[in-house]
């Protein structure tokens, strides 16, 4: 990144990044448990349970799928934490923003566990998705142009920018997709947290930057 395209924040208004660390960390936890107050308890008698199950069975399916996806996140966030330094003001909000957006998972999964087919309901969870994503690399590019970063390699770079670009586009094309195919739209949603899964890579320590030399 070009000098020029820095803008170095005044280091009197830095802070250290804990506190960002400790709410974000509590969010994701409040967010993760949130997700299972869908999933009902089914009700009646014994000899009903099967066919209780078999209708709840959706919603556990929701459950899971964005359990994984908020984990997911937890996880993008510590690779992009790794190598915050420090804080500012602007990161403490952007950051903010991110957590507003993984907060409104439960209620996005909650309407497409109750419409798991219909455009809107697939529509609201995939711009969730893409918000999760556009707020989160906003406060990564803020890290990166205010110097609060202690700076990865070029690869992880381009690793991390990949990471958001491939979430949002799979979020919003999931949303424009529910309108045509409503099921595509949903494996597609499926298939998020699993690519992501396969594709991941061990963060490597800042601090061991020169005895790790990018390939």
């Amino acid at each position: 990144m070009s000098a020029s395209s820095t803008h170095i924040s005044d280091p009197t208004e830095r802070f250290a990044s804990d506190r960002i660390l400790a709410i974000s960390d509590g969010i994701f936890a409040v967010a993760l448990t949130l997700l299972i107050l869908d999933v009902k308890l089914p009700n009646g008698p014994v000899s009903t349970l099967a066919s209780a199950l078999r209708t709840n069975a959706g919603h556990f399916g929701i459950f899971a799928l964005s359990f994984s996806i908020v984990a997911y996140y937890w996880t993008v966030h510590h690779l992009v934490f790794v190598y915050v330094r420090s804080g500012d003001r602007a990161l403490m909000w952007l950051n903010l923003g991110f957590l507003f957006t993984i907060v409104v998972l439960p209620f996005s999964a909650g309407v497409l566990g109750e419409y798991p087919l219909a455009p809107l309901a697939l529509a609201i969870y995939g711009v969730n998705i893409a918000a999760c994503s556009l707020t989160l690399a906003a406060g990564w590019q803020h890290a990166l142009r205010a110097d609060l970063i202690e700076r990865p390699h070029e690869a992880q770079l381009r690793f991390i920018a990949r990471r958001f670009g491939v979430s949002a586009a799979l979020g919003l094309g999931g949303a424009a997709l529910g309108f045509m195919i409503p099921v595509l739209a949903l494996a597609l949603f499926v298939a998020s947290p699993v690519a992501h899964a396969l594709t991941s890579r061990p963060v490597p320590n800042p601090r061991n930057r020169r005895d790790h030399p990018e390939a």
